[in-house]
């Protein structure tokens, strides 16, 4: 079962993405879609190690030439933020989500989409953190939402970060 995690202020220049627990770097996009009824679509777009663009599932895929860097938030900074993370095994009936470590029930659907135009001046993809604010290309997508299914029978839908 594989861990996937996002901790953002919800600001794309302060976003970090997490895979078993090492933070990833050279990321294009992140796309993540799942549903209740049964829609389970994650990808994760990098640039490798190796210079070459991958797209992988990060649940069901080996994600080859992948880099990582140590972690970028302090104790401190991190208190600021929110972390959203999905276990799975590429399945929605085996997918726990928890946001701050609390695992969330009622969840009509999981939708997040992070991008950075694949003409990004250096080349370098995005750590997503640590950017001025300068740095962020115009094009560049952040969207994270969560619906939910009320007691009543109410959808209700919220930003992620």
């Amino acid at each position: 079962m594989a861990t996937f995690g996002i901790e953002s202020n919800g600001r794309i220049e302060n976003t970090a993405v997490y895979y078993n627990g090492e933070q990833l770097t050279g990321l294009r996009s992140v796309l993540l879609n799942l549903s209740e009824d049964g829609t389970f679509d994650a990808l994760v777009s990098y640039r490798g190690d190796d210079g070459q663009l991958y797209t992988r599932n990060p649940f069901s895929d080996y994600l080859d030439h992948v880099r990582t860097m140590p972690p970028s938030f302090t104790e401190e900074e991190a208190r600021s933020m929110r972390l959203l993370i999905i276990e799975s095994d590429g399945t929605i009936e085996h997918t726990m989500v928890y946001l701050d470590d609390q695992p969330l029930d009622g969840i009509v659907q999981l939708f997040v989409n992070i991008s950075i135009a694949e003409d990004e001046p250096s080349g370098k993809g995005f750590s997503l953190l640590r950017m001025r604010r300068s740095e962020v290309p115009e094009r560049a997508e952040f969207r994270a939402e969560i619906t939910f299914r009320e007691p009543d029978g109410k959808l209700t839908t919220e930003n992620v970060f």
